[in-house]
């Protein structure tokens, strides 16, 4: 199955790009419109809540339109913009941790077990470090292939894999410890 966006991809001509380049506000408006669903879930998973999300986003989108000039069509636009959205997401998370402000809400609603593992792991997720978190969120999430995380993060591919096999047992190893309360 082809992520969503590899689609998206498909429909961002290098002409939509160098009018956004010249300053055609209704280019912008068009990868806007094709990027806005596949970075906010990117940038959700990597931050956690919502309003932070929607921030990251926002600024995303800022940064392209003042440095879409600086677009080098050597890349792929999706790696160009999604590098943005990474840099923003460890930006703020840095902030964060200054501010100690990593907290979950404390609020536990009433919800299926389904529901409860979900949630353990968006919780278990968010713990992962920034990098590894990006790889896995790009991997097992939003279904990239390695070589394409390995552009958008400037890591090797080895890096890649690496970070998402510690990814994956760090993940286990958190869920089974939690898990142990529901198997009786």
């Amino acid at each position: 199955m082809a992520n969503y966006l590899s689609i998206v991809e498909k429909n961002v001509s290098d002409e939509i790009i160098k009018r956004c380049q010249s300053g055609d506000v209704s280019a912008f408006k068009e990868i806007y419109k094709k990027y806005e669903q596949p970075l906010l879930r990117i940038a959700l998973r990597m931050l956690g809540q919502i309003q932070d999300a929607e921030d990251a986003v926002q600024t995303t989108f800022i940064k392209l339109y003042h440095g879409i000039k600086n677009y080098k069509f050597s890349a792929k636009f999706s790696s160009y913009l999604y590098r943005i959205l990474i840099n923003v997401c460890y930006d703020l998370l840095g902030k964060r941790k200054k501010m100690n402000l990593q907290d979950l809400d404390n609020v536990e609603p009433s919800y299926s077990v389904d529901d409860e593992l979900k949630i353990q792991l968006e919780a278990a997720i968010l713990t992962l470090p920034e990098k590894m978190r990006a790889c896995f969120v790009l991997f097992a999430v939003e279904e990239f292939k390695q070589t394409e995380i390995a552009e958008i993060l400037k890591l090797s591919v080895g890096g890649v894999k690496s970070n998402i096999f510690h990814a994956k047992s760090k993940l286990r190893e958190m869920l089974s410890k939690d898990l142990k309360g529901y198997v009786s």
